[in-house]
Order: C-alpha cells, then sequence, then structure tokens
C-alpha cells in the first residue's frame, strides 16, 4: 500500500508499539535531565557519554540470594561512558510500566554499581566503582 499523506502513515502505523528508535529519540530529548542526574550522584563527573544503541527493555524478578521474590517488572536500560575515560562505564535505569508508552524521566533509577571504570591491580583488569 502506499502512504500518500502523513494521514495514511498514521492509519497503518500502529503508535500502541514502541521501538527502539522511538525509544532512543525520546532518551535523546532528556539527556540533559539524565547527564545532570549521573553528574549529581558523583561530583566527579563532569561529563556522560551515552551508548544510544545500547537502549534495551529488560524484564527483571527481584530475588533474595538467587530465591525469586515479588512480581517481575520492566525497566528501560541505557549505558555509556563518563569523563571521556575509555573503560568507564555508567548505566541508568528506567521504571517502565508496560502501560505507559515510555518511562517517566523522573522515574529514573541508580545502583551502587552503576558507575565503574576498568582498573588493573596485580596484572588483572578488574571494574571497580568510580570514587
Amino acid at each position: 500500500m502506499k502512504l500518500g499523506t502523513p494521514f495514511d502513515h498514521f492509519l497503518t502505523h500502529d503508535y500502541s508499539q514502541v521501538n527502539k528508535n522511538d525509544q532512543i529519540a525520546y532518551l535523546k530529548k532528556h539527556e540533559k535531565e539524565m547527564t545532570d542526574y549521573v553528574k549529581a550522584q558523583n561530583s566527579k563527573v563532569t561529563s556522560v557519554q551515552w551508548d544510544w544503541e545500547s537502549v534495551k527493555v529488560e524484564t527483571v524478578q527481584p530475588n533474595a540470594g538467587g530465591i525469586p521474590t515479588g512480581d517481575k517488572y520492566k525497566e528501560m536500560i541505557i549505558k555509556g561512558g563518563f569523563n571521556n575515560i575509555k573503560e568507564s562505564s555508567v548505566t541508568l535505569n528506567f521504571d517502565y510500566d508496560i502501560d505507559k508508552v515510555f518511562p517517566s524521566i523522573n522515574d529514573m533509577m541508580w545502583s551502587s554499581d552503576s558507575l565503574r571504570v576498568v582498573k588493573e591491580i596485580n596484572d588483572v583488569k578488574v571494574g571497580v566503582n568510580y570514587e
């Protein structure tokens, strides 16, 4: 079917299904808030380099020592680096309510190991928390 007008596209596109490009576009609109949030977690972070292709939605099963607890939930995850450090990583998670098209930018989550760098200890490269 040939689409002649934007309205034709509107009629034939399923807007209830969000694709990765839509998710990336949404996060790019909120890049400043995301970066400011990460910087607020650690005063040594001066810049964040987001890896837009890392965006994904995962189902999470809460657990206690490997034993499932509570209900599964979804979260959107984006990764990147910081301070232009080659072997650095930052991870930002968003609570993702499946009934909503996009997560609220205010639902950003941070864990204690969300900001990491690779260091060499006794000739072995290991990931450590950035302090």
